[in-house]
């Protein structure tokens, strides 16, 4: 008995605040002066699957992240020129060199910063950093290591979307 006395008292509560709402009513189409048409206004392109990507030149780390996002599958095309491409992929790469001090006592600094932005707008779409503290690899590998992961997690946003 309890459950249908609570069903009813809910179902009147639902019934009054319904009718205490005011009447919805329909906004006008057509733009006046003061309300400005959001049609003109350009969005920005979503990192789709197909999405056309030209890779700045990064001192060389750009030809091995154009072999990783072939290897990897990623599904963007890499453009040659500037002027087809959805999106523009710059950035840096850099390893640095251990000294005497630096390679026995304290940590290596090296590291990648990697965007890519809208051509259109510059709006950032994607972005991705890696740091390596002391490692024993050859500075070639490092680089290689970091154009695979790159790619990878560009695999991984186009494919979100």
């Amino acid at each position: 008995m309890k459950a249908t006395g609570l069903l009813a008292v809910l179902l009147m509560l639902s019934s009054t605040s319904l009718a205490q709402t005011p009447p919805i009513q329909e906004a006008s189409t057509q733009p006046t002066a003061s309300t400005p048409s959001t049609e003109a206004v350009p969005t920005a392109a979503l990192l789709a699957p197909g999405a056309k990507v030209f890779l700045e030149p990064m001192d060389g780390f750009d030809k091995l992240l154009s072999d990783s996002i072939v290897q990897k599958k990623v599904p963007v095309v890499v453009v040659k020129d500037r002027a087809d491409a959805d999106f523009v992929m710059s950035g840096s790469a850099h390893v640095k060199k251990r000294g005497f001090i630096t390679g026995m006592v304290l940590s290596t600094r090296g590291g990648t910063n990697v965007s890519m932005k809208d051509a259109r707008t510059g709006t950032e779409v994607f972005a991705c950093n890696f740091h390596r503290v002391d490692s024993n690899e050859r500075p070639g590998d490092i680089y290689l290591g970091w154009a695979d992961q790159c790619a990878g997690h560009l695999k991984k946003a186009v494919e979100k979307k």
